[in-house]
């Protein structure tokens, strides 16, 4: 699942982030860099479900990567 930083004082989203603390290391940069350390009234750390892998898309990936090691296995032998 990835994460977005949002600023509704400033109106500004973050790219997003693999990790939740990512987006908070993203809140902090905000906070310091637009706002002098201080804390904005109006702001959030989200999932982004646009850019989230689901689990049926973890679980093809798993799939594949094990298809490819018994691909390999199989060419190169025991």
């Amino acid at each position: 699942m990835s994460y977005r930083y949002r600023c509704g004082t400033c109106r500004a989203t973050s790219e997003p982030v693999a990790t939740r603390r990512a987006a908070r290391a993203e809140q902090r940069w905000h906070r310091a860099r637009e706002h002098a350390g201080l804390i904005p009234d109006d702001e959030s750390i989200e999932p982004d479900d646009e850019h989230t892998v689901g689990s049926g898309g973890l679980l093809l990936a798993i799939l594949v990567g094990c298809l490819i090691v018994e691909a390999l296995y199989r060419i190169t032998g025991p």
